[in-house]
């Protein structure tokens, strides 16, 4: 049954850096795909949904003329060559070079502009083709001559520059798409890891024992035992003062592997070290233990281990003739409902629940969480 306390808890904020830690590479990973995703992405839009486009511009130098009292016609704008280019004057002639086109297609392809210097028009053909911009530039500007030679205001209009058609792309905003992708997946991940953090029942330090459940927190197990200080030593004083005189005693490891476990605790109080396996290498193994459990001496404690899946009647007589048992939790793991409906279990069968140990820590965490 769960503590008051552990459901109204705060956040740890120590701990959630570390939890963040443990998942960092993943963040890393998923980061890296969301940049490349949003880099294809933009790219296979970009070649698909960007439309064909062609351009072209041409640079023309216009030479006005000189009106009745020697005054040069200089009232043509940008505005006035955009409009002028619409109007019959100057499109009927641009027609004149472009059998079998229309007016409004012609209208809409074509626009004009004076940049800076009134005496420079700036002509900017757009279409789907090379070919239809290539013919309509040359109407243009063959029209426009034309116009000049008609009109009174223009002596002059001479093309200086007629660029070939060029395709239009638009800009290349690959480098921003994969930044943006890469956000957009890391605020995700972060958001999924903290929404999984805040309802993530797993323990990890002996704090979270004693809010979570009404047991004492004996001590912790850690994987790749490097020193016996402190978590060994202070789990075996626990141990020792929790047990008494009391030499044998039961042991239910939530994590299933209750033989490995006896062997490591069993080491731990009859030896005060570990020693090498034969064969050693195996990750359900906590400190070095051996294969082969040694020949026990008369006054050595003895771990008696029970599986949380093989539970039953028989198991909960032998703990009750133990005098009561240690659940071993572990470490990281989500085991919350599991452990609830064994110590229900316990409960209903009078078995006495002597205290709880966190198994198969890790111990590079645990230093750095109580660093």
């Amino acid at each position: 049954m769960m503590n008051e306390e552990y459901l109204n808890r705060g956040m740890d904020l120590k701990r959630l850096m570390l939890y963040f830690q443990r998942k960092i590479w993943i963040i890393i990973m998923l980061i890296i795909l969301g940049a490349t995703f949003g880099g294809v992405v933009y790219q296979i839009i970009r070649g698909m949904k960007m439309p064909v486009e062609y351009e072209t511009v041409s640079k023309l130098y216009i030479s006005f003329g000189v009106d009745e009292s020697g005054e040069v016609y200089q009232h043509y704008n940008g505005y006035t060559w955009n409009d002028l280019m619409d109007t019959d004057p100057i499109l009927d002639l641009i027609m004149e070079e472009l059998p079998g086109y229309e007016k409004e297609e012609v209208r809409e392809a074509t626009s004009a502009e004076i940049l800076s210097d009134i005496r420079l028009l700036t002509v900017t053909v757009t279409g789907g083709s090379e070919k239809f911009v290539r013919e309509i530039r040359d109407a243009a500007e063959a029209g426009l001559m034309k116009f000049a030679q008609e009109s009174d205001e223009i002596s002059l209009i001479k093309v200086i520059r007629s660029e070939a058609p060029q395709r239009v792309y638009w800009d290349d905003r690959t480098s921003a798409a994969c930044i943006t992708g890469a956000v957009i997946v890391g605020v995700l991940a972060f958001l999924a890891f903290g929404f999984a953090y805040a309802f993530n029942e797993s323990i990890f330090v002996q704090g979270d024992v004693e809010k979570k459940y009404p047991y004492k927190a004996l001590g912790i197990l850690t994987m790749n035992q490097k020193g016996l200080q402190p978590y060994a030593g202070e789990l075996k004083a626990n141990l020792h003062y929790v047990l008494g005189a009391k030499k044998t005693f039961a042991i239910l490891d939530m994590a299933n592997h209750a033989d490995m476990r006896k062997l490591e605790i069993e080491g731990l109080l009859n030896r005060g070290e570990m020693e090498v396996p034969v064969g050693a290498g195996e990750e359900d193994f906590g400190w070095n233990i051996m294969n082969e459990e040694p020949p026990r001496e008369a006054d050595e404690w003895e771990v008696v281990p029970f599986n949380e899946n093989v539970l039953s009647e028989e198991e909960c007589i032998k703990i009750r003739e133990l005098g009561g048992v240690i659940i071993l939790l572990p470490f990281g793991n989500d085991v919350g409902r599991k452990t609830e409906r064994i110590l229900s279990l316990l409960r209903i069968q009078d078995c006495q629940v002597l205290g709880m140990i966190i198994a198969q820590a890790d111990e590079e965490f645990l230093n750095r969480y109580y660093s």
